[in-house]
């Protein structure tokens, strides 16, 4: 048998048939490698269970799922199928139309247009510009602070968590002093 690599998890929870629930053991019981890599998720699993169930904090913001633009739901690998078919039929109709007779008709050359130099509003444009520069700089900005809301929600859960551990320490700390204390006393 090879070694254990992705069943080790079934393994552990006897997901295993029982063919393999046999022939896996045999094999962990010769593999020294295996061996150690089941020990080590039957610890790591130990330890996960032991942990307390903490809620998150109250102010921790969780932000709505973004919305998909109309562009991505187009099917863009339809469009090449479907603009070739709309040619071809154009060029169906147009072979299929009768043609009548050129008809011939003299115009005059019209006068060439007159052109006018227009004054450009360039200080208008710049506005403009600056404008929709500010509006993208506010959205980003608006962006960033939801960011660093969910950031300083995670903090606070960590920050939560390290109190909490910190205070176990000291309890257990002052327990095994306590111990300590009464097994030299009983000596």
């Amino acid at each position: 048998m090879s070694h254990l690599s992705g069943k080790l998890a079934e393994f552990i929870f006897e997901e295993l048939s029982a063919s393999e629930m046999a022939e896996t053991k045999r094999h962990v019981a010769e593999c020294s490698d295996c061996r150690e890599q089941v020990e080590q998720f039957q610890r790591t699993h130990a330890m996960l269970r032991a942990l307390p169930d903490l809620d998150p904090p109250r102010h921790v913001i969780f932000a709505p799922p973004e919305r998909l633009s109309w562009l991505r739901r187009f099917q863009w690998r339809l469009a090449v199928p479907v603009s070739a078919a709309v040619a071809l039929m154009i060029a169906i109709l147009i072979a299929l139309s009768p043609n009548p007779a050129p008809l011939i008709v003299s115009v005059p050359a019209p006068a060439p247009p007159a052109v006018q130099a227009q004054n450009v509003d360039y200080d208008r444009i710049i506005s403009e510009l600056r404008q929709s520069e500010r509006v993208w700089l506010a959205a980003e900005l608006d962006k960033r602070d939801k960011e660093i809301q969910r950031l300083r929600g995670e903090l606070a859960y960590y920050d939560y968590l390290q109190r909490t551990v910190l205070k176990e320490t000291w309890d257990n700390a002052s327990s095994i002093q306590l111990l300590a204390k009464r097994s030299e006393s009983q000596d």
